[in-house]
């Protein structure tokens, strides 16, 4: 950091935590409102337009994906993304090779392997958009390896990535039904060997995963209209969407899965056997509750299968109403903007409503209409005051990552612990803290964007910890590399940005572009020029690291609009 200007570095930083008192220099998104129906974006688009869809769809632009969006557009692109095959399996690599494919040093071990599977088709894979989405995804329907019965079990937490992979862009239903009979689900939210209820000893199933299927999973809290608003009833008020009684009475549905197995016998219920977490669980019938369930206005008669039971329970969530705006609008806030307007999230909900061919649910239809949409394509509503949404961590790394080519010679990605909020991101792949993620959807901070009734999810996990360990870290590795010295250093390639380090504007413009797609204010640009011609030109290497360094601990980069 020595080399780097402190002054420069001092008023973005300052900039930067802006960001915690959420002033008006700093505001989160709600889109300008529109009843007009979605437009596509011309082809071809220019490469700003192409970089800004890019950050929105995928862990972060690369040249020469600026340059093929640029090409045929977002909407052709998006269409060649839904047929490009992932490049390898999380259960391959962790579970098999222990290590990527055709590995030299195979040698992942433990939850780590994970980790590095993660990384490795985030930052490497072809098929960005279904990686992005399987992130988004595992952002709703969270299982964490932190405070679980599966902190440290690798086939879990593996099998689990691929399972939401696979369901990326199929239907709802069906990922709804794998979300809920996957043995690392189970573990987590606890209806795995869930036990029906015993009258003579007043023993209750376990309500937790009931709870959370229906809050946090498809309908949400409160009963919504098609543009996410709340309902209300004849005093005005909201109305919630189910009781402790529609708990009590979907719990059961939840009693009598296990492992999956040829037979039904207590050491396969037990996991004597072996524990298959690559299969889906399946229902032991003397664990099952027999009784009558009755949730949602929804009776399943008394002596109905545990596998009925289940087609009917989450058929019943899946045709609720509240599905497609609730969802919709969380995968909004995850791919485009913190507050999508009503028409926005209208569309999206219609579009998961029936994608045109009457079929509910269709994942891709989502998609489409998600990344697809006039605010989200439109860089003029990115001009909006509170237009975007702040960065998670995460997602910054990748973004460096991506844009300079960072690896290593073995295709390994070594990356665990991230969360330490002091000396790194704060964030970590696997390691939500608890079922509400990292942060909740509907998280406002203290000031201006509360009093405007705005959310801003990503500033549950912003305060000063964070920004500080952020910036250091961030620093750190722009001009070192991640995990410097090792023999599985991942480093960064800069040759192209060092050529243009004697033309400090030509350097601003490639990384204006790769790293804000074309939006560096004014005056940020003047305080990463000034402290670039502050460097010696012989010092072309610490010009770049300066200038991408300035850049990512700026507002401009930490604000994604």
């Amino acid at each position: 950091m020595e080399r780097f200007s402190r002054s420069a570095l001092g008023m973005l930083s300052i900039s930067f935590v802006f960001l915690l008192g959420c002033s008006d220099s700093f505001e989160i998104a709600q889109s300008l409102d529109s009843s007009e129906p979605s437009a596509l974006a011309p082809q071809p688009v220019s490469q700003q337009e192409a970089a800004r869809f890019l950050t929105q769809a995928t862990f972060g632009a690369k040249p020469d994906e600026i340059d093929f969006v640029s090409r045929i557009g977002p909407r052709a692109w998006v269409e060649t993304q839904f047929n490009t095959q992932s490049m390898d399996s999380h259960w391959n690599y962790s579970m098999v090779r222990f290590g990527p494919p055709n590995c030299m040093v195979c040698e992942a071990s433990y939850i780590n392997a994970v980790m590095e599977s993660f990384w490795l088709q985030a930052i490497q894979g072809p098929d960005q958009l279904r990686q992005r989405t399987a992130f988004a995804l595992s952002q709703i329907f969270v299982v964490s390896n932190v405070n679980s019965q599966i902190d440290s079990v690798v086939g879990a937490h593996a099998s689990y990535l691929d399972m939401l992979s696979r369901n990326a862009f199929g239907n709802f239903r069906t990922l709804l039904e794998n979300v809920s009979t996957h043995p690392a689900m189970g573990q987590y939210l606890s209806h795995f060997r869930n036990e029906k209820e015993d009258p003579a000893t007043g023993k209750l199933p376990d309500e937790n995963f009931a709870r959370e299927i229906m809050q946090l999973f498809t309908i949400g809290l409160w009963e919504l209209n098609l543009d996410g608003s709340r309902r209300l009833d004849g005093d005005g008020n909201p109305i919630p969407t189910y009781q402790q009684s529609d708990v009590s009475g979907l719990a059961k549905v939840f009693t009598g899965w296990s492992w999956s197995c040829a037979t039904i016998v207590h050491s396969c219920w037990a996991g004597w056997d072996g524990q298959p977490w690559s299969q889906q669980m399946r229902n032991y019938p003397d664990h099952h509750s027999s009784s009558e369930k009755r949730f949602l206005n929804v009776l399943i008669p008394a002596n109905t299968s545990g596998e009925e039971s289940l087609r009917i329970a989450l058929d019943a969530l899946f045709y609720h109403p509240n599905v497609g705006p609730f969802i919709g609008h969380q995968l909004i806030q995850r791919f485009v903007t913190s507050n999508p307007s009503p028409a926005y999230v209208r569309r999206v909900a219609s579009a998961f409503n029936d994608n045109g061919q009457r079929v509910r649910g269709d994942m891709r239809a989502v998609l489409r209409a998600v990344l697809l949409d006039n605010e989200a394509i439109q860089i003029s509503f990115s001009q909006n005051r509170n237009a975007g949404k702040l960065r998670e961590p995460i997602l910054r790394f990748s973004v460096w990552m991506r844009a300079f080519d960072v690896k290593n010679n073995f295709s390994t990605y070594p990356i665990w612990n991230l969360e330490d909020s002091v000396s790194s991101i704060g964030q970590n792949p696997l390691r939500a803290p608890s079922v509400f993620n990292w942060y909740r959807p509907d998280y406002s901070p203290p000031g201006d964007v509360m009093a405007r009734n705005l959310v801003a999810p990503e500033f549950q996990i912003s305060h000063e910890t964070t920004v500080t360990g952020y910036v250091n870290f961030i620093t750190y590795v722009i001009e070192r590399g991640f995990s410097p010295g090792h023999y599985n250093s991942l480093l960064p390639d800069y040759s192209h940005e060092i050529s243009l380090a004697g033309n400090p504007d030509a350097l601003l413009d490639r990384l204006n572009l790769l790293l804000t797609y074309g939006q560096l204010s004014t005056s940020t640009r003047e305080i990463v020029r000034e402290a670039i011609v502050s460097i010696p030109a012989n010092q072309a290497t610490s010009r770049v690291h300066t200038a991408i360094a300035l850049i990512m601990v700026s507002p401009d980069f930490l604000v994604q609009r």
